[in-house]
């Protein structure tokens, strides 16, 4: 599996408020849940592409929140 396939993953099971708020300025959200879950999920890959898959799918995560909030502004 691929990092981007990870993070498809990832960003539909949790979603994308959930994954922005893991590295959000308020840090309200703890990682240790979702690595636990990954793990769960993809059982045979390797830590480094778990690791790139979460951040991959934080970054997008970011994007869609922020997207969404500049929408909500006009």
């Amino acid at each position: 599996m691929t990092s981007v396939q990870i993070a498809e993953a990832l960003l539909k099971l949790e979603g994308a408020a959930t994954l922005a708020a893991l590295h959000g300025p308020d840090h309200k959200c703890d990682e240790a849940p979702v690595r636990v879950a990954m793990q769960r999920m993809f059982p045979r890959e390797m830590p480094e592409d778990l690791e790139a898959g979460l951040q991959l799918a934080v970054t997008i995560a970011w994007m869609d929140v922020s997207e969404q909030a500049a929408l909500n502004r006009f």
